[in-house]
């Protein structure tokens, strides 16, 4: 649990539908405070504040950035905002946003220590925020055990403080010429490039810093220079990640891996079977699971919304467009009943159409067999897109596994077998 520090008065914080009383200040920075507080009904959250004695043109644009990604996010392992507003005292006013309350940090866990076991099971939950965030155009650029937040009800970290925090870049300029060993420390988690002026750090600089804390997961330590302490002298079975982390953190962004999928890749090639692709989903406008259904025909399955009958042809009208797919399920729903001769495989359909031959006096029959099929031709339909999903992902983990393989006999051979004995 982060440290507690008890306000004298409560700060009354108001929005459009809601009050909320903060009772202790948990988190400090160089742009303001976060609170512990308590809402209309009793809950629990917690408050992030601008200060407005620090609150510089872009501390407040960066603040605003903030607000309007994560009030937007859905991702599990990135903040979300439940409420915000602006916080009036005398001519002052500053924008604050509400969040859920969290029983501390990544830094919390490290203190306590984490089991070996358990420590690629949270580094893949960092790796699918800091790729949600990524794949969203977002590059965090201030990575560190500090804001990674940790729910311990669901065991769940989350990437927090996306803008403005404790880190400017200013301020890290400055450290770096004035060579303040102190304020360095606050930094030490930033890519080299980040210390240089005249630079604009990219999803790289993210992957640096990631490859310092997950040494530092296992190690207790922050990779310094040469000779720092490896994940194989505390955890010999883990000793593969150790290129990974050289390659995360090597001093040119140009010689870095460069995306999180890549990392994923080395992981699933290991056979870290916990380890999630991700991709955006059109249909809910958020990162999800790359084996998540994202077919319209299943957020929305067919369904009859209209029909026609003229000189002897019935037209029945779907709500929206249909694939060739979803017809093989209704021809392969399994048992069902029928007008002789109007059975699924009597229907040509095609888009949002399907049509058949049908007298004046079977139209009403043949479309109430036809709702009766939908069901079992949607369930059809679903079991066959997530099998195909399932597989093409399992194909793809194979053949990781496999690549994984080849590379590890090369370089047995390559430094066992010699030319001459």
């Amino acid at each position: 649990m982060t440290a507690k520090q008890k306000l004298n008065k409560p700060l009354v914080f108001t929005t459009t539908f809601a009050t909320y009383s903060a009772t202790h200040i948990i988190g400090e920075g160089g742009s303001g405070r976060i609170f512990e507080a308590s809402d209309d009904t009793g809950g629990i959250c917690a408050i992030k504040w601008l200060d407005p004695a620090k609150a510089t043109k872009e501390k407040v644009k960066r603040f605003k950035n903030e607000l309007q990604f994560c009030l937007r996010n859905r991702h599990p392992h990135i903040l979300t905002i439940i409420d915000h507003g602006v916080f009036i005292k005398g001519e002052d006013n500053s924008p604050f946003y509400v969040m859920p309350f969290y029983d501390g940090s990544l830094r919390d866990l490290l203190k306590a220590g984490v089991s070996p076991n358990k420590v690629l099971n949270y580094f893949a939950q960092i790796l699918d925020g800091v790729e949600a965030a990524h794949i969203q155009g977002v590059v965090h650029r201030d990575l560190k055990p500090e804001n990674i937040l940790y729910a311990a009800g669901d065991d769940r970290l989350v990437i927090a403080d996306f803008g403005i925090a404790c880190f400017e870049e200013d301020e890290l300029y400055t450290a770096v010429e004035t060579k303040d060993s102190a304020r360095l420390a606050n930094f030490q988690y930033a890519a080299p490039e980040q210390r240089s002026r005249g630079t604009e750090p990219d999803q790289r600089a993210d992957i640096y810093a990631l490859g310092l804390i997950l040494n530092e997961m296992f190690t207790g330590e922050v990779p310094s220079g040469t000779g720092y302490k490896t994940i194989a002298k505390v955890a010999s079975d883990y000793e593969y990640l150790d290129s990974m982390v050289e390659e995360m953190m090597r001093q040119s962004p140009e010689d870095r891996i460069d995306s999180i999928e890549k990392i994923k890749n080395l992981l699933i090639g290991r056979k870290n079977e916990f380890i999630t692709r991700q991709k955006v989903s059109e249909l809910k406008d958020a990162v999800v699971p790359i084996t998540e259904l994202d077919d319209p025909l299943i957020a929305d399955p067919p369904r009859l919304v209209n029909f026609d009958w003229d000189r002897g042809i019935l037209t029945l009208a779907f709500q929206r467009p249909i694939n060739e797919k979803w017809v093989w399920a209704l021809q392969n729903m399994g048992s069902h009943t029928s007008l002789m001769g109007k059975g699924p495989e009597a229907f040509e359909i095609h888009g949002d159409k399907a049509v058949i031959e049908a007298a004046e006096s079977q139209v009403q029959e043949i479309i109430d067999y036809f709702n009766g099929w939908l069901p079992a031709t949607n369930r059809v339909y679903e079991r066959r897109i997530r099998r195909e999903k399932e597989q093409a992902e399992e194909k793809q983990r194979k053949e990781l596994e496999r690549q994984i393989a080849e590379q590890e006999a090369r370089q047995r051979v390559l430094k066992n077998i010699k030319l001459t004995k």
